[in-house]
């Protein structure tokens, strides 16, 4: 009898470990090789997982966070998102901290599901919009993202201090489409009048081949900083240098 109970336990084991690879999506050799060189096969596939989870975490560890430590959370992630996947009609709120949380370890598939499944919900909170649209962008599905940044513009255009609308404009850029990204910070600059927007107006007319246009924003924005209160000088010294430096060297393109 014990000489069946024992490679019972092996096959089990072997299965779990081969709907494991499955959920994880692994290359279809770790399945034949768990069933085919048992238990050694699966003694691999865990020391293989175990090798990825530290390699990942060397790759996002924030400078000055023990290894340790770091595979510990990475551990409470996977936690997390086990329960996650069990719990469909897990709070919105604590998906989404799940979802940021995947997105730091720079895990952007697992994350954009997460966000996915938020924007399922009646109330679309512009948090998971703005994480789908991040994830896309990793993940070079620009045309995507950029659907989404819409999305996100129609419902809440000022979304994180306008850091969301400049995250479309870069994304507009990379689809080609710089004139656009000028278009939407021409409207920015105008509700704003920021010089960090002005200056990325100016790069995207430059990048659009609109160089003349480029040196009139530049310019309005010296004059916007030489008419500003003393304190706001002060504040945006550093924009005000590197909006000269740019017109500087745009320059010699006049001619």
């Amino acid at each position: 009898m014990s000489q069946l109970i024992l490679p019972g336990l092996i096959w089990a084991f072997s299965f779990w470990l081969v709907a494991d690879a499955l959920r994880r999506q692994r290359s279809p050799l770790w399945i034949v090789l768990i069933l085919l060189v048992q238990p050694y096969g699966g003694l691999a596939y865990l020391v293989y997982l175990k090798w990825q989870t530290y390699r990942r975490v060397r790759s996002v560890a924030p400078a000055g966070v023990a290894p340790k430590r770091q595979l510990e959370d990475d551990a409470e992630v996977e936690a997390e998102v086990e329960a996650e996947a069990d719990t469909p009609e897990l709070e919105a709120s604590t998906r989404l901290d799940i979802a940021d949380r995947l997105e730091e370890q720079r895990r952007f598939d697992e994350a954009a599901s997460l966000y996915r499944r938020a924007l399922d919900q009646p109330t679309k909170d512009p948090r998971s919009l703005h994480g789908l649209a991040r994830c896309l962008i990793e993940l070079e599905q620009t045309r995507e993202a950029i659907e989404v940044y819409e999305a996100l513009m129609a419902a809440e255009p000022r979304y994180r201090n306008y850091a969301a609308a400049l995250e479309y404009a870069e994304a507009l850029h990379r689809a080609g489409r710089s004139l656009d990204a000028a278009d939407l910070l021409e409207g920015m600059v105008a509700e704003t009048g920021r010089l960090n927007h002005r200056l990325a107006l100016a790069h995207y007319c430059e990048t659009a081949g609109d160089t003349l246009r480029a040196q009139r924003v530049l310019a309005e924005a010296l004059a916007a900083y030489d008419s500003s209160p003393a304190r706001e000088q002060v504040i945006n010294r550093r924009w005000q240098r590197r909006i000269s430096d740019k017109l500087h060297e745009l320059e010699p393109l006049r001619q």
